[in-house]
C-alpha cells in the first residue's frame, strides 16, 4: 500500500518518503509512447521575450529554432487493439480512455471487465494508486477480454514505475497471466524494475517555508537551477517534459555516483533511442532542499550537448549537465518567473480539488493541462517546461478549423537524432491556466495518434512571458498569473 509520512526535523523542515500519494489526477508512468506523445517535441518556434534561441540554418529560406531534446523515458510497445479477439469491443470505450473522459468511459462500457478497468482509471485519477493497481491486477490477470488485459497490464507497470515500485515491476511478467506476446509489451518498463530494485527508498527533506531560488534561463530558453551533489555544484535544466533525474556521465564521473546496474538500457528519444545505464543518487541538493537516493538516468555526455555557432551561444555549444524531471517536481507547488529569475518551491496543501472543476492538471504519462480552444473544444497539452515553444499535434488540426502551411527547418534532439517539420499553423489563440494566451508560427508535429492515451499538443515554456507559471501537482492545478 502506498505510505505517506509528513513529519517535523526540527521545527522548519518536513519530510516525506517519495511513495507519497501525490494526489496528482492520474499517478502513472513516464511513457511518452503510450500517451501517443512524443518524448519531447524538440522545435522552437519563438522564445520568450529577451531570450536568444539556438537556430539551425536548413540551407533553405527559413531559419528555425530547435531546442535540445532529452527524452528520459523508458517505454512499451504500443499494444494494437484487436475487435477480432473481444466480442465486447467498443470503439466508443476506447475513445474515452484516449481522452481521459472517466465518465464517458464508464458509460460507455458494457462488460465486467470494462467496468473494471474503468473503476482503476478513476481511482488513479482519484488520487488512489494502491486501488488502481488492484484494479488493473485483477483485469491483467482475466481472460474474457484481452484488450482489457493488456492495457490494464500497461497502466499497472506504468503505475509501478511512477511510484518506484521496483520490485513489484521487475516481477510483473512473472506474476502475469498473459502470452508471452501480449505481456510484451511491458518489457522494456520490467527491465527498469530489474535495474532499480533493491535500492533504498527515496526521502525528501524541505523547509516548512517557501525556498526561493534564483532561475537561470539558458542561451536556448529552458529555465535552469543550480544543484549541489557531493559537495559540487552543477546547472540542472527544471524538466517538466522528462520523467525522471538525468546525469550526464561527466557529472557521474566527478561526483562519484555509484551504478545500480551494469546493464545498458535504452530509452526513447525523439525519433530514435539512445543507451543509458542506471544509477543512484545518494544526495542531491536544490538550495535548502535535499533529496536522498534518488534514481537517476545517466547519458554519455557527448549526447548531452547541443551545438550550434548561432548568437548567444558558444562554438562548442550548449553543455547539459544534468535535468531534474517531474518525479521531483511533482512534489512540490512550484512558481516561476522568468521575469525576476526566480523560482520558489514550497510544501503543498491539499485542497480537496481533485475531480473537481478547478482541476486542470493530470498525469497520464506526462503532465497533461487542459487547454481550450474557440472553435475547437478542450484538449489535453503535454506540460513540457523544457521544450521553449507551444506545439501542435498534427491530428487535432481539423478540431480546430485550422490549415496548415508548409514550413522548412530541422528538429534536432539527444542522441543526435532529428528530422524534418513541414507544417506550422500561422496564430492560435489558447486558454489555458486562467489566462489567454495568444500564439503564432505554432509548429506542427505528426500527426501522432494514440496507442491508449491522446495528447493533443506540447505546452512549452513559452506561455510564461504570459505571466508566472504555477505547476502544483498535488491539487492538479497548472496556472499563469502576473
Amino acid at each position: 500500500m502506498c505510505q505517506t509520512s509528513v513529519g517535523t526535523v526540527g521545527s522548519e523542515y518536513w519530510t516525506r518518503s517519495y511513495q507519497m500519494q501525490t494526489r496528482a489526477c492520474a499517478v502513472v508512468a513516464l511513457i511518452g509512447l503510450l500517451t501517443g506523445c512524443l518524448e519531447s517535441a524538440g522545435v522552437l518556434s519563438q522564445a520568450p521575450k529577451d531570450v536568444k534561441p539556438v537556430v539551425f540554418d536548413d540551407g533553405l529560406e527559413n531559419v528555425v529554432p530547435v531546442r535540445l531534446q532529452r527524452s528520459v523515458s523508458p517505454g512499451p510497445s504500443v499494444p494494437v487493439l484487436d475487435p477480432s479477439i473481444s466480442t465486447f469491443y467498443s470503439e466508443e470505450y476506447w475513445e474515452a480512455l484516449a481522452g481521459l473522459d472517466v465518465i464517458a468511459l464508464r458509460k460507455a462500457a458494457r462488460s465486467d471487465e470494462e467496468i473494471g478497468f474503468a473503476e482503476g482509471m478513476v481511482r488513479l485519477m482519484g488520487g488512489d494508486p494502491a486501488g488502481a493497481e488492484n484494479s488493473f491486477v485483477a483485469m491483467s490477470r482475466q481472460a474474457i477480454d484481452l484488450n482489457v488485459a493488456a492495457a490494464a497490464q500497461i497502466m499497472l507497470a506504468t503505475t509501478l514505475l511512477y511510484e518506484h515500485k521496483w520490485t513489484a515491476l521487475r516481477d510483473l511478467s512473472a506474476n502475469s497471466t498473459l502470452t508471452p506476446a501480449n505481456s510484451g509489451n511491458t518489457s522494456e518498463l520490467e527491465q527498469w524494475g530489474h535495474a532499480f530494485a533493491g535500492v533504498d527508498e527515496q526521502t525528501t527533506i524541505a523547509p516548512d517555508k517557501p525556498t526561493s531560488l534564483s532561475l537561470a534561463i539558458t542561451a536556448i530558453g529552458t529555465p535552469a537551477v543550480q544543484v549541489r551533489i557531493n559537495g559540487k555544484d552543477y546547472e540542472f535544466w527544471l524538466d517538466t517534459g522528462s520523467s525522471m533525474t538525468v546525469l550526464s556521465s561527466t557529472v557521474v564521473s566527478e561526483a562519484g555516483i555509484p551504478f545500480v546496474s551494469a546493464d545498458t538500457l535504452r530509452i526513447r528519444t525523439f525519433e530514435g533511442t539512445a543507451p543509458v545505464k542506471a544509477a543512484i543518487v545518494r544526495r542531491l541538493e536544490i538550495g535548502p532542499i535535499a533529496f536522498t537516493n534518488s534514481p537517476a538516468i545517466v547519458m554519455d555526455a557527448a549526447l548531452m550537448r547541443l551545438k550550434s555557432t548561432s548568437e548567444g551561444v558558444t562554438g562548442r555549444g550548449v553543455r547539459v549537465d544534468g535535468i531534474i524531471g517531474w518525479d521531483i517536481i511533482r512534489q512540490f507547488d512550484v512558481v516561476m518567473d522568468y521575469r525576476t529569475s526566480t523560482i520558489t518551491f514550497k510544501k503543498p496543501e491539499h485542497l480537496g480539488i481533485i475531480g473537481t472543476g478547478f482541476q486542470n492538471l493530470t498525469w497520464a504519462g506526462k503532465p497533461l493541462v487542459q487547454v481550450r480552444t474557440n472553435p475547437g473544444g478542450t484538449f489535453q497539452f503535454s506540460l513540457d517546461t523544457g521544450a521553449q515553444v507551444t506545439l501542435l499535434n498534427g491530428s487535432i488540426l481539423d478540431k480546430l478549423g485550422r490549415v496548415a502551411t508548409t514550413y522548412g527547418g530541422r528538429v534536432f534532439g539527444i542522441a543526435k537524432t532529428g528530422g524534418q517539420t513541414k507544417l506550422v499553423v500561422p496564430n492560435l489563440t489558447l486558454n489555458v491556466g486562467g489566462n489567454s494566451v495568444h500564439l503564432e508560427s505554432i509548429l506542427v508535429y505528426g500527426p501522432v495518434y494514440s496507442g491508449l492515451i491522446n495528447c493533443d499538443g506540447i505546452l512549452g515554456s513559452d506561455v510564461a512571458r504570459f505571466g508566472k507559471i504555477r505547476i502544483d501537482a498535488t491539487n492538479g492545478l497548472f496556472s499563469l498569473y502576473e
